[in-house]
């Protein structure tokens, strides 16, 4: 079977790349190792960009209507006195971005490239590839063959395009593990993400509706044991103290599950007729949100680029997404470690200097609304 390009991984910023390359005309295949179309329940943030994106894809009608529209973001040092907030009506928004459930987002983008005729190989790993110069073979564990004029890797942090092609990569741990849950509330919520930096790291409470938040507490590995161990009743009533905020009658509307968190980067995005992108490529801290901004980013390169495609070769669009995208993501990690280091040290005199920081952050509208401007448009 040939086609222009053959992405493997089926998730948002696989299916989204697929889906605008498909409406350009472009012969698209997809691989998933699923059996069945994901229907994940995180919650995740989506920016004005990333939302324009999706619009510019014709999914975003049917995903904005169960989304959450957020209007400021508000940060603190539960360590200090030192806080932060920023407000899209600083910079003339109605907003600054939505709570969007995974899962909406994966269906929508999906039924799209379904009623595009666009082939998706379920259940299907992928074993090995072969560039041969002017196409790139994909042999799949059925032992099928695709011939493609491209290959694109969306298939994750754990990517197996990236293995197979030897991409180069710069990793490392946080030290940290994720503790992420669904809670609710007998109090109607507003539309502020409020992020604490606690003791045990960054706890951050993202609404999702008018009733619902979802939580993400980046705890230090020293730490996960005490509080994996508290059941909910005692792990609630643990967050509302170091969340330091208004108390609310909170109870677990999921179970609480807990992931690592790594840093990964890789040397470059793209060899030849092969490309990676979104987690595959690059995987950050996520203590701002912004991972799957980044991916949809990346997505929305390479569409725009492969408009001029064949009159352009698929090498040099390749080559001219990683260098746009390399610098942004590697400019994204350092702030993410900057940040995950800087508020992670317990020195009595680095408190003191993030504190000032905070306030002095605060007080200065320029900054913030820069900082805004780049949180929104990345």
């Amino acid at each position: 079977m040939n086609y222009d390009v053959v992405i493997i991984g089926v998730g948002v910023v696989g299916s989204a790349v697929a889906l605008g390359l498909a409406q350009q005309g472009h012969k698209i295949a997809i691989v998933d190792k699923s059996s069945v179309p994901p229907n994940s329940p995180r919650h995740l943030s989506v920016n004005k960009k990333s939302s324009a994106f999706l619009d510019l894809l014709g999914v975003w009608d049917a995903v904005k209507p169960s989304s959450m529209p957020y209007s400021r973001i508000q940060a603190w040092d539960r360590e200090g006195t030192g806080k932060v907030e920023f407000s899209a009506q600083d910079i003339g928004e109605n907003n600054l971005g939505f709570i969007v459930k995974e899962g909406d987002l994966q269906k929508y983008l999906i039924s799209s490239l379904e009623q595009l005729g666009v082939d998706i190989f379920w259940s299907k790993e992928l074993i090995n590839i072969s560039d041969k110069g002017d196409l790139v073979e994909i042999i799949l564990d059925d032992g099928k063959k695709l011939i493609s004029s491209s290959l694109l890797g969306a298939d994750g942090i754990s990517s197996k395009v990236r293995e197979l092609c030897n991409f180069q990569i710069k990793s490392w741990s946080y030290d940290q593990q994720a503790i992420v849950g669904q809670i609710d509330s007998d109090e109607k919520l507003d539309d502020v993400i409020r992020q604490s930096f606690t003791k045990y790291g960054p706890l951050a409470l993202l609404p999702i509706n008018s009733s619902q938040m979802t939580m993400i507490w980046s705890v230090d590995n020293k730490s996960l044991k005490d509080l994996s161990e508290l059941d909910d009743d005692l792990f609630l009533e643990k967050l509302q103290l170091e969340f330091g905020g208004k108390t609310r009658n909170l109870k677990f509307s999921s179970q609480r599950f807990t992931f690592p968190l790594k840093h990964l980067t890789a040397v470059g995005f793209a060899k030849g007729r092969i490309a990676i992108l979104g987690d595959a490529a690059h995987h950050v801290h996520p203590l701002a949100g912004l991972g799957l901004n980044s991916g949809l980013g990346d997505a929305e390169s390479i569409v725009k680029l492969f408009s001029k495609y064949p009159a352009v070769k698929v090498e040099t669009i390749f080559k001219q997404y990683s260098n746009e995208r390399l610098p942004i993501n590697i400019g994204l990690a350092a702030a993410m470690e900057l940040f995950k280091r800087g508020f992670g040290n317990q020195n009595i005199w680095l408190k003191t200097i993030r504190n000032l920081t905070f306030k002095f952050v605060d007080n200065q509208q320029e900054i913030k609304n820069t900082f805004v401007k780049l949180a929104t448009t990345l």
